[in-house]
């Protein structure tokens, strides 16, 4: 493994582990939160390696432009985590 994608996916995991240890402390919907952000690095360090799929990337995009709504809007980002659902359960079901 190349050094710079061996420490982006051990920053990932050690981003997760931590976020996982954390949320017992944190209000409920920071567990969502940091479910997506991490989703969003992990397409993020595929696009960098050569792993390119034009869905994850736009979902990486909506990602980006939705996340925060957590703290703004929980009815929203709630929309927003079932569109992101529906829309790779879409492309599942085509890959059959």
């Amino acid at each position: 493994m190349e050094d710079k994608l061996e420490k982006e996916i051990f920053e990932l995991i050690c981003y997760m582990l931590i976020s996982a240890r954390n949320l017992d402390q944190e209000t409920k919907m920071y567990g969502p939160f940091r479910l997506v952000d991490a989703t969003s690095k992990l397409i993020e360090i595929l696009e960098k390696n050569g792993i390119y799929d034009e869905l994850l990337s736009q979902v990486r995009t909506m990602i980006e432009a939705n996340k925060y709504k957590v703290m703004i809007d929980k009815e929203e980002f709630v929309a927003f985590l079932d569109d992101l659902a529906l829309k790779i359960v879409a492309k599942l079901k085509e890959a059959g």
